[in-house]
């Protein structure tokens, strides 16, 4: 009777002790003499969420298995205590990465301590990162009755977006803008919306609304040459991509659009060149900055005859093929090339396999029946005449 009396007062300090033991030892980085004294305070009280839980952390990254069951052991015990559920949700959110329990673990988090406001903004951020846009809609509404806050209403619109819904997810994006109005996020995914619908006036306005508060943004200035470009304001679109790079230049989008409309670069052609070569140079092994910097040195050639500059460009292209035997555009500008030097039969060869990779392109059917015209083969020209108008049709009825 005296054993047990001394042990109903004796457990719970043992308990404790093995507990902090556990945690320092956790704290400095001895796993192994965590999971020791974690187990050994779940010997004498395996009834406490806390110690599964302290467990299931020390097993996470050697043992992901028995992690989860010590967790759902915590989860079992401790499924009406808010911080249990609390740091079960921060567990499967980073240590055990599980994000479907962590959104469903939050929730339930979230419900019961409604004066936590950070709560619903993490559970909706969650269930859009899962792609689940109604449980990100829900979460973030039953927020919105709690507190009303920017973050909540941008994520709420990100969700409505998914939905594609569009005229809500605008009224949400206001909303958070008007609440924080140097949320630059806001901003850019409202923007984001109206160009998702290809609607470039609301787009711009947006965006020219948003230059005013962030002068340096990246991602403001891409988007809203983006825009411009969908406008067809090309000389305005390759000022704001020409920025984008001196922002920020290792972002590829801009290269990638000005070179779709290098001939709308009137005196920033020797700049854009520059920029193409200084980021081929950084990206040896990607072969976009080799065609791009190919494609500037073309588009700077005179109209006839082979220069150095020509053989350049060629070089660039055979080490962009080298990489990427798949790209539509380095075998057209190859034909280009081949075709300047009346290499007609390696001509045909490139463009024929660039419109192999990429039968939409109006211009390579162009210059193929040049080419064909120059081999005398009459027919096959006049094939690839009338697919370049037929092409060239549809192309301008988008622009309309």
């Amino acid at each position: 009777m005296i054993w047990l009396f001394l042990l109903l007062f004796s457990d719970p300090a043992s308990f404790e002790v093995r507990m902090k033991e556990g945690a320092a030892a956790l704290q400095r980085g001895d796993v192994p003499a965590a999971r020791e004294a974690f187990q050994a305070a779940i010997k004498l009280n395996e009834q406490n969420p806390g110690a599964w839980l302290m467990l299931a952390q020390t097993l996470a990254a050697n043992d992901p298995q028995a992690a989860r069951q010590a967790a759902g052991r915590a989860e079992n015990l401790g499924h009406d205590d808010p911080l249990i559920l609390q740091a079960l949700a921060n567990f499967y959110a980073g240590v055990l990465p599980d994000l479907a329990s962590a959104a469903r673990l939050g929730e339930q988090y979230a419900e019961k301590v409604p004066q936590d406001h950070a709560a619903w903004p993490k559970v909706a951020a969650l269930y859009l990162e899962l792609g689940r846009s109604d449980d990100a809609i829900r979460t973030a509404s039953l927020g919105l009755k709690q507190e009303e806050t920017a973050e909540l209403h941008l994520l709420l619109g990100r969700a409505l977006l998914e939905r594609k819904d569009f005229s809500a997810a605008h009224a949400e994006f206001d909303s958070a803008i008007r609440l924080n109005p140097y949320d630059e996020d806001a901003r850019f995914r409202n923007a984001q919306a109206y160009l998702l619908r290809q609607d470039f006036v609301h787009a711009a306005a947006a965006l020219e609304d948003a230059k005013k508060v962030f002068a340096r943004s990246p991602q403001i200035e891409l988007a809203l040459g983006v825009a411009y470009y969908g406008q067809r304001k090309f000389e305005k679109a390759v000022d704001q991509f020409l920025q984008t790079m001196r922002l920020a230049p290792d972002i590829p989008q801009p290269y990638v659009f000005l070179g779709k409309i290098l001939e709308h670069a009137g005196d920033h052609l020797p700049e854009i060149a520059d920029r193409f070569s200084r980021f081929r140079e950084r990206n040896p092994n990607n072969p976009l900055g080799f065609v791009l910097h190919a494609k500037a040195l073309i588009a700077e050639l005179p109209a006839s005859g082979n220069t150095e500059q020509a053989d350049l460009a060629m070089s660039m292209l055979q080490k962009a093929l080298q990489m990427q035997d798949t790209s539509a555009e380095a075998h057209y500008l190859t034909g280009v090339l081949l075709e300047r030097k009346r290499e007609f039969p390696r001509a045909a060869t490139e463009l024929e396999r660039s419109i192999q990779l990429n039968a939409e392109d109006s211009a390579a059917h162009f210059r193929l029946a040049r080419v064909y015209d120059r081999l005398g083969r009459r027919e096959d020209a006049e094939r690839e005449r009338a697919l370049h108008e037929k092409l060239s049709e549809a192309e301008k009825a988008v622009a309309r």
